[in-house]
C-alpha cells in the first residue's frame, strides 16, 4: 500500500508528518534474487542475536545510540518491540497516522539521537512495532545510504534494485536489505503505453534514469514479496 499520510494530533500535542508506507515490500525479481534475498537476512546467529538484543536495550537519548537502518529496524526502534518496553529507554509521543484513503493506524513518535522517528503499531499501548519510518537524512543503512541519498548510491552499496509505483509515489528495494523501503522522488516523462495504468512501473524496467532520483523517505517493513520491476 502506497500513499502519502499524515500524523494527527496524539498524547502530547498535535504534530502532523507526511509520511508514504508499503504494507508489502518488493524484493528483487526471479529465483536468484530470492536466493539473494536469503542469504542478505541477518543470521540467525548466537552473535547476531547478541547483536540484535544489544542495539534493542540501548536508550535513544544515549551518545552513541544507533542510526543505522537495516532489516531490524531503525537504530534503537527495531520491529517487534513492544512499545511498552520502548518507552522505557525512549521519549515515545502516541499518536495515529491517516492512509491517503481515510484509514488510521496506531503510530508513535519515537525521539532517537534528538531525531524523530515513526514507529507504526496496533491494539494496546504494549502491542509490538510492525514498521519504522523515517524522513531524516540523519540515520544511514549500513553502506551509508538514507534520506537524501541517490538512488544510484543505494544500487552500488546493497546491490540490485527493484521498482513499485502507487498513488503516484515511486519505491525501490535493494537485494541486500530484505523488509526495507525507500520512496524516490523521480518524476518520469509520460509513458505512451495505452495500458500505463495497468504496468507496475512506466515502461518497464526504467535502467540507470533512476540513478540521479533521490530518496525522501526509509521505511522498515519486514516483509519481502516478489518484484514486480528489477532495475536494470
Amino acid at each position: 500500500m502506497l500513499g502519502d499520510r499524515r500524523v494527527s494530533s496524539g498524547r502530547r500535542a498535535a504534530s502532523r508528518v507526511a509520511i508514504a508506507g508499503v504494507m508489502a515490500a518488493i524484493a528483487c525479481s526471479g529465483d536468484e534474487a530470492g536466493r539473494q534475498n536469503t542469504a542478505a537476512a541477518p543470521e540467525n546467529t548466537a552473535a547476531a542475536r547478541a547483536a540484535r538484543a544489544a542495539r534493542g536495550a540501548q536508550r535513544c537519548d544515549a551518545a552513541d545510540a544507533s542510526v543505522v537502518i537495516d532489516s531490524a529496524g531503525i537504530g534503537p526502534v527495531l520491529l517487534g518491540t513492544r512499545i511498552g518496553a520502548l518507552a522505557a529507554r525512549c521519549t515515545v509521543t502516541d499518536t495515529s497516522v491517516v492512509l491517503s484513503e481515510g484509514v488510521q493506524e496506531r503510530a508513535h513518535v519515537v525521539t532517537v539521537a534528538r531525531r524523530p522517528v515513526i514507529a507504526l503499531s496496533s491494539g494496546t499501548p504494549d502491542t509490538s512495532i510492525i514498521r519504522v519510518i523515517t524522513s531524516d537524512a540523519a540515520f544511514r543503512t549500513p553502506g551509508g545510504v538514507g534520506a537524501g541519498s541517490s538512488v544510484e548510491a543505494l544500487r552500488l552499496a546493497h546491490g540490485p534494485l527493484c521498482a513499485a509505483r502507487g498513488e503516484g509515489t515511486f519505491v525501490v528495494t535493494a537485494g541486500n536489505l530484505p523488509g526495507v523501503s525507500f520512496a524516490i522522488d523521480w518524476n518520469p516523462p509520460p509513458s505512451r503505453e495505452p495500458s500505463v495504468s495497468e504496468t507496475p512501473f512506466p515502461g518497464g524496467d526504467p535502467g540507470t534514469a533512476l540513478d540521479a532520483a533521490r530518496i525522501t523517505r526509509v521505511w522498515v517493513h519486514g516483509v519481502a514479496g516478489g518484484c514486480r520491476v528489477g532495475v536494470g
